[in-house]
């Protein structure tokens, strides 16, 4: 599963489509995307999730 995450830089947000991968014992996001300073229309998230939800990275 992908989904969006805003990361504060500076003050300023910043969204990136994530997901999480498990490796071993721990599960860490590995960044896919970026999505820009403005955050995304839930049809466009829609869309990048069925592009990578299948996705083994």
């Amino acid at each position: 599963m992908v989904y969006v995450r805003g990361k504060k830089i500076k003050g300023q947000t910043y969204y990136y489509l994530v997901k999480s991968v498990r490796e071993g014992e721990r599960v860490r996001q590995v960044s896919l995307e970026y999505l820009g300073a403005e955050k995304p229309a839930a049809e466009k998230v829609r869309r990048l999730g069925k592009k990578y939800g299948k996705d083994k990275t």
